[in-house]
Order: structure tokens, then sequence, then C-alpha cells
């Protein structure tokens, strides 16, 4: 019997970071090893109960979202919250393949192109939804820091302009750092790695400052901003402003925690792998916190329904009127919210729907 080759997980005597990267280059067609059943149970009950609750969420968000916009509520955040909501759900359909998956061993057993079709959806609508949040930030933040100016920007044809720039740099990002393939055909792996490539490291760097450290201070400041013009509005009685304050926080700290420990974790998993001599210890070392790290991801798509609808008064009163075993809604259409009233009293003026509304 051959005797496995086990000198590329030796240390060497070269330090530079291109001796590191051929090394992981070298290492592409080699098995760590690794007990990929651990993240079995882990994974398998994260996505189930994502999956249970999420989609009669999603599903019942778009609902209201549609009915909404009949009723006349059509304005950019519709847009945007329409997609973020497109994109959570299309992630949801995803989850029971890799439930099965995971079952399978981590033996992916539909084929090449399956597996990259369904790795492609996954990742795109990952970082789709992060795109379509910020947005909703920033327009949420021009709405109430500056409703007169921002007029000419937040308008349907911009945000609908927005999404398909946002679906189309999403994919081919995405695209360019999972080329030429998600598909380990020898060991029948799915979008998983061991070693990744340093080209593939490279990739999930960049995606760490652009998929989450420029989401984060996006958040950050739209909240700030919004936060100090609302301190500053003598209409607002303190309860109202410690309400909105408190939802933007909610929705802020949300974020960070949902997609922190994956992204901070991924930072240090692929940065340390261009630069260890031991990239299969090291994989062994923290394959199973990362792997559960990326399982939390999908709770964005539980959480966002929950934010961007069932807080807003609109959106829950035209479910409950046209779903009634929800509970008996008010009759009264011209419900507004906090920030609507805000916008009353300091412009005299409103805008179309609530979904202005935090």
């Amino acid at each position: 019997m051959a005797t496995p080759n086990t000198s590329l997980c030796q240390p060497t005597s070269e330090a530079s970071p291109v001796s590191h990267e051929r090394h992981l280059t070298n290492m592409s067609n080699v098995t760590c090893g690794l007990p990929l059943n651990t993240d079995t149970f882990g994974l398998t009950c994260i996505y189930g109960v994502i999956f249970s609750l999420g989609l009669p969420s999603n599903l019942l968000s778009l609902w209201g979202l549609y009915h909404l916009g009949r009723s006349g509520g059509v304005g950019c955040q519709l847009v945007y919250i329409f997609n973020l909501l497109v994109s959570d759900l299309l992630q949801l359909l995803t989850l029971p393949v890799w439930i099965m998956y995971l079952q399978g061993g981590h033996r992916w057993p539909y084929g090449q192109l399956t597996c990259e079709l369904v790795g492609y959806v996954f990742y795109v609508n990952v970082y789709a939804s992060v795109m379509f949040l910020c947005l909703i930030a920033t327009d949420r933040c021009l709405a109430i820091v500056y409703p007169l100016s921002s007029r000419r920007m937040r308008t349907i044809r911009v945000a609908a302009v927005s999404g398909v720039a946002v679906w189309t740099l999403t994919f081919l990002f995405c695209l360019s750092g999972l080329l030429p393939s998600v598909f380990d055909a020898d060991r029948r792996l799915c979008l998983e790695q061991y070693p990744v490539s340093a080209k593939f490291a490279y990739f999930k760097i960049i995606t760490v400052v652009l998929g989450f450290l420029l989401p984060c201070a996006i958040l950050g400041y739209t909240s700030a901003h919004i936060g100090v013009t609302l301190r500053r509005s003598p209409s607002l009685s303190d309860h109202e402003r410690h309400k909105i304050v408190g939802i933007l926080v909610v929705i802020t700290v949300n974020f960070i925690a949902v997609f922190g420990p994956y992204h901070l974790m991924g930072g240090y998993r692929f940065v340390s792998l261009l630069w260890t001599e031991a990239p299969c210890e090291f994989e062994h070392s923290i394959f199973l916190i990362y792997r559960l790290c990326y399982g939390l991801t999908s709770l964005n798509t539980l959480l966002d329904p929950l934010f961007y609808i069932f807080l807003c008064p609109d959106a829950r009163l035209e479910l409950q009127k046209s779903l009634p075993c929800l509970g008996r809604g008010q009759s009264d259409k011209s419900e507004t919210t906090t920030v609507s009233r805000y916008r009353l009293k300091a412009h005299g003026q409103t805008e179309t729907g609530s979904f202005q509304a935090i």
C-alpha cells in the first residue's frame, strides 16, 4: 500500500506570503481528514428551525407587501423591501437541500451543475440581502434627515435601477470568487474546500470587507445620523424618540450578531491560512465553530420579516385585513407610524405609505 504524502503538511523554513500561497496551491488536492460529520446535528437543527419559521414569515410578509402596494403604498422602500424578501426567500429554499447534503455525510448526490446552481443562489442571496439592508438604511436616513432635498433621489425608478444593480454586481462578484467550480468531484463536496485555495482565501477576505465591515459602517452611520436628527426635533416626545432609536439599535445589533461571527471568524481563518505552515492542523482547530457561524448567517431570513414588515403598522394592517385569522386590525387605513408623525409635524408633508417608518 502506498504511503500517503504528508510532507505538504509539515512546517517549512520559508516564511514569506508568496511561499505560503504556493503552499496552499500545492495542497489543493490533499485531503485534510476533517471530521465533517461533527457539524451535522448543529447545522441541521439551525437550518430546520430557520426554514420552518422563515418560510411562512417571508410568504406572509410578501403577501402583506403585495396588498400594501395595491392599496397605494408604493414607494422606494417598498421596492427595496420586496427585493430583500425575495433574496431571503431564495436563500431559504436552498436550506432543505443543504440539510439533505449534511445528512448524507457531506456528499453531494445531485451532480456538479446542481451544486453550482444551489451554491451560487445561496451566496448571491446572502450578500444581496446585505446590500438591500444598506439601501433601506440609506433611504430611511435620507427620508428623515434630508426629506426635501432627497426627493429626487428617492423615486421608484431610482429604487428599481438600484435593485437591478445590486443583483447584477452581487452575482458577478460571487461568480468571480466561486469560479471555476464550487464542486469537488473526487470528494463530492459542495461549497466546501479543505484546505482552501489561495484564490478563494483572497476572495473571502474581500467579502469580509465588502460584505460585513462596509455594511456595518453604513448601518452605524445612518442610525447615528437619524438618532441625532430626532434628538433635535421638538415635535417628538421622549417616548417616541427612545422607541425609534431603540429599534435602530436593535436592527444594527441584529446585523452584527448574525453576520459578525461568520465574517470575523472567516477573516481570521483565511488570513491565517495564507500564513500558516500547517493548514490542515489549523482547519481541524476551527472547523466546527466556523461551520456553525456559517449556519447562523441564515438567521437573517427569519429576522428580516420581523424587523421590516411586522414592525410596520401599515403592513400589519394589510395582513390583518387580507387574513382575518391573524386578528382584527383597525379599519382606519390612515394609521401612521412614529416617524410619519414626526415628518408631518416637522415638514408638513407625508410620503406615500408608511415604509419610511423605522
